[in-house]
Order: structure tokens, then C-alpha cells, then sequence
């Protein structure tokens, strides 16, 4: 018997490399990702542009106080050296129970009255535009915030509209929306 021996030869196998399919074969990111961050972004950009207005207008209405409590204090001065507070307009009109007269702290009358021996510049409202003016108004009194009744000269009220406080308006003095009386302590 013979015997032959048969000598195998390696057998080599060929893999391939495993791939894994859940990683990315490609750098970047993917629409939704993209999507995600830019609607973060516009949420926050949209709370920070709120609150940034509601800064402003606080702002404006502790402006608005500051030059209200000014314009007061200018008043009472020309009230020591006067007699009486000082009129808007030579041609007033006073007509029983109504205020004896009334302008815009803007008036030309009101401003060479008190400036510059009382006040430096007479204020005028942080927008002053529309609504947002100063309202004087001589011959009344203060009842409360909103209200108010025409009295002797020796009186005056000043109408201010803060931004961020609402309602009730003085509804008088229509068209503006002044939410505020300040007034002399006569």
C-alpha cells in the first residue's frame, strides 16, 4: 500500500472589513440637526428683543418721572416769585367749572416762563410723539390719578402717559391717552 501523503496548501480566505453602518461616513451635519439650532436660536432671540423692549419703556416712564418731578419743581419756584403759575397762552379763555387753560410743556409760553430762571430746559417726553407728551394744565386739581376738577388759579396738573402701566385714561383729553396726573400740593 502505498501512501501519499497530499500536502495541503494554506488556504487563504479573503474578508472584507467590517462596516459599520451607523457611523457617518461623511463629515457635516444633517438637515434636522440645522433645523434644531436654528429654532433655538429664533426662541431666543425672540424672548431677549421682549425683554429688551420692556427694559426701554421702564426706562422711558423713570424718565418720565424724573422730568415730571423737574417740571414741578420749576413750577413751584415761579409760584414764589409770581403769585400763581404761569400761563400757556395771554388769550385764554376760562369758562366756569373748566380748566382755566392748558398747553404742552413744548409751548413756547410755557417754556420762556420758566427757562432759563427756573429750569434749564423745560423736559419734553423720551418719545414725544403722539401720545407721549406732557400735559400741563393751570386753574385745576389733582383728585387722584386719573381725575381731577377745575379750582382757582392756584392749582395746576400735569398729564403724563407711562408706557408700561395701562389704563384707566383721562379720557378728556382726548385724543391722548395720558394715564397719569401729577398736580400741584395747593
Amino acid at each position: 500500500m502505498e501512501s501519499s501523503v497530499v500536502l495541503e496548501s494554506p488556504v487563504t480566505v479573503e474578508t472584507k472589513p467590517k462596516t459599520n453602518y451607523l457611523r457617518k461616513t461623511a463629515g457635516g451635519f444633517t438637515i434636522v440637526e440645522l433645523l434644531i439650532v436654528i429654532v433655538v436660536i429664533a426662541i431666543l432671540a425672540a424672548i431677549s428683543i421682549v425683554a429688551y423692549n420692556g427694559i426701554q419703556q421702564r426706562g422711558r416712564d423713570a424718565q418720565r418721572k424724573n422730568d415730571v418731578a423737574t417740571f414741578q419743581k420749576a413750577l413751584e419756584l415761579y409760584h414764589a416769585d409770581n403769585g400763581g403759575y404761569p400761563t400757556c397762552d395771554a388769550n385764554t379763555t376760562y369758562f366756569a367749572g373748566s380748566p382755566r387753560g392748558s398747553c404742552l410743556t413744548t409751548d413756547p409760553d410755557i417754556i420762556n416762563a420758566l427757562s432759563p430762571k427756573y429750569i434749564t430746559k423745560v423736559p419734553t417726553d423720551p418719545r414725544n410723539t403722539g401720545d407721549y407728551s406732557y400735559f400741563y394744565v393751570y386753574g385745576s386739581r389733582k383728585v387722584n390719578d386719573v381725575t381731577y376738577n377745575a379750582s382757582s388759579d392756584d392749582n395746576y396738573i400735569i398729564g403724563v402717559h407711562y408706557e408700561s402701566q395701562g389704563g384707566p385714561y383721562v379720557s378728556v383729553w382726548a385724543p391722548q391717552n395720558y394715564n397719569y396726573i401729577a398736580g400741584s400740593n395747593n
